[in-house]
């Protein structure tokens, strides 16, 4: 059960001694710290000397906010994410604005701002979303080119905050965060966007496949081992690798290590899919398999997070590429998930997704659609 012990000692020999305090702090309950039976007895051998006073009532401090977080503020990821919107965008008329379900998705013309408003929303937690913006100008009547301004916000509650709005703002080379009155240095650490982006995923000159799927994920190396460990579990299921990259040399006839401009080894993101008996590299993928490892270990990445804030995920063009049953596997694998999801309409899939015989689309009377709620990007009422 435990014992209560003094950390002052209720006598003036004894361990700590009294440290000069009086008689009535002495026999109060500051002067006290709840211990286990071996360690009430082992913080006053030796006369206290391993255990000053000064280390316990720092032990002492430490317990008591723990537990007024735990009855007074437990720390919790629910919440929900109510819309995102382009405030500010010259070229797009309606601005477009969407309200969220717990799984989204959503669909537009062309031109009618989709990419920019998922940019724009993604960029509350990754400002590069937002880079392509930077240094937009405009035409005045005069002919005089000036800055353009383009902005949105993300409306959010969680157990704290009740329509707490995060706007984003991107006006000559500057991209700032805030919340109407207060510029945030940081994204909010309540609410994680993550974005499954087309641009990002795919490679660039001089990346192997760890520098690629750091940056296609957002994640730092520890993050993305931690993921490969993980695995995927969802539309691609399958044990994950990282190893080094070799080439042959024809002309010496041996193997060599494939190096980047800095010397440094390249490495392979290996994958064995259930149900087969070998690992295949990420460039040895077929198109569609490349995007369901991406979206996988972003909705792995969701999943880890979620556990500690609200979390919404939006999924672009990367499963553009998917076949009928590929989507629908996708689609049903986000409903499970106990985060918030977006995911755009694909060209490909529309006839089956959407019943076009009013005037708005709406989602057909499928099984696999019946979790989901269309939102629908250019019509005045949202």
């Amino acid at each position: 059960m435990g014992v209560a012990c003094h950390i002052y000692s209720a006598s003036k020999n004894g361990p700590r001694g009294q440290g000069g305090k009086s008689e009535e702090f002495i026999s109060s309950e500051k002067n006290g710290i709840w211990c286990c039976q071996y360690h009430g007895a082992l913080i006053d051998k030796n006369k206290g000397g391993d255990y000053p006073a000064e280390v316990l009532f720092a032990w002492k401090e430490l317990a008591e906010a723990r537990v007024r977080k735990q009855m007074n503020d437990s720390p919790s990821p629910l919440g929900w994410v109510e819309s995102i919107e382009l405030t500010s965008f010259s070229i797009l008329s309606p601005l477009p604005k969407i309200n969220l379900y717990r799984n989204t998705l959503m669909w537009g013309k062309h031109g009618s701002g989709k990419t920019s408003l998922l940019e724009i929303a993604a960029s509350v937690t990754n400002s590069c979303f937002a880079e392509r913006f930077v240094n937009t100008k405009r035409l005045s009547e005069c002919g005089e080119s000036y800055p353009a301004t383009i902005s949105g916000k993300v409306v959010y509650s969680t157990v704290d905050n009740f329509d707490k709005e995060i706007f984003v703002e991107v006006k000559g080379p500057v991209i700032s965060r805030c919340d109407g009155s207060r510029t945030y240095l940081l994204p909010p650490g309540d609410l994680e966007i993550i974005y499954c982006s087309f641009s990002n995923a795919r490679k660039q000159e001089g990346e192997d496949d760890v520098d690629f799927f750091m940056r296609a994920l957002g994640v730092d190396k520890s993050a993305l081992y931690s993921l490969c460990d993980i695995g995927t579990k969802t539309i691609i299921p399958g044990d994950i690798r990282l190893s080094v990259s070799y080439a042959y040399d024809d002309e010496n006839d041996k193997e060599y290590i494939e190096r980047k401009s800095d010397g440094e080894p390249c490495y392979n993101l290996e994958i064995k899919v259930e149900g087969r008996e070998f690992y295949v590299t990420y460039n040895g993928l077929s198109g569609s398999e490349k995007g369901r490892l991406i979206i996988d270990l972003m909705i792995t990445k969701a999943r880890e997070i979620c556990k500690e804030r609200l979390t919404l995920l939006l999924i672009e063009e990367v499963s553009y590429n998917f076949d009928e049953s590929n989507f629908e596997r996708l689609l049903v694998s986000l409903s499970k998930e106990d985060f918030q999801s977006v995911v755009l309409v694909p060209p490909a899939r529309e006839n089956e997704i959407l019943d076009n015989s009013a005037e708005l689309p709406s989602l057909r009377d499928k099984e696999y659609l019946r979790k989901w709620s269309l939102a629908v990007v250019g019509k005045n009422d949202c």
